[in-house]
């Protein structure tokens, strides 16, 4: 008789572990660091945000600049000089000229289009307000947090591929505004020595 109330004591002491291990496992979360993802991915967010409005706050400047440039660029150039050509080797001379005249506003006008690519409206997501709150908020906190976490990796996603056609675009524009204040300088010099000779 102690031998089966032993037993039945071992399979009782069993039950209560099996039903303990339940509920432990009914407590325990389907998501145990949602909470932690969302955080992470709210951060690289609003990284991404930051991102963006520095790209532009620079490409404003920089269009600024341009500016400055081309008005600098069209006062100091002189025509009169090609009103000089006499000799076929004059006019090769004032066709060269021509072309040098050309190449820095082609990249001062290449380097602004660059640079207005950056600042084109294109679409940048933000997290929506649609969807339905009500049945969200009866959801568990773990839940509705992986959701977020989910929605904000997509934005995130197609944000960071906005910004990152900006700065090709903004890379490629300063690459453009450095040929172009070389060439400006180099002009400007040969006009000099030109105006000299003549």
């Amino acid at each position: 008789m102690n031998a089966l109330s032993a037993n039945n004591n071992q399979e009782s002491q069993l039950d209560a572990v099996s039903v303990n291990q339940n509920d432990k496992d009914e407590t325990e979360s389907l998501y145990p660091s949602a909470e932690i993802l969302l955080t992470f991915i709210q951060k690289e967010y609003d990284i991404e945000a930051s991102r963006k409005r520095d790209i532009e706050a620079r490409t404003g400047i920089l269009i600024a600049l341009l500016g400055v440039l081309i008005g600098f660029y069209s006062s100091i150039m002189d025509f009169t000089i090609f009103k000089t050509g006499d000799a076929p080797l004059e006019y090769i001379g004032l066709v060269f000229l021509g072309l040098i005249y050309i190449f820095p506003l082609v990249t001062l006008f290449l380097s602004m289009r660059h640079f207005i690519k950056v600042l084109n409206a294109k679409t940048y997501r933000r997290m929506g307000l649609g969807g339905n709150y009500k049945e969200m908020a009866l959801k568990s906190k773990e839940d509705t947090s992986i959701r977020l976490a989910e929605a904000y990796k997509t934005v995130v996603e197609d944000n960071d591929n906005s910004n990152e056609n900006k700065a090709i675009q903004f890379k490629k524009g300063i690459n453009l505004l450095y040929l172009s204040l070389i060439a400006v300088i180099l002009t400007y010099i040969v006009k000099q020595i030109i105006s000299l000779i003549i």
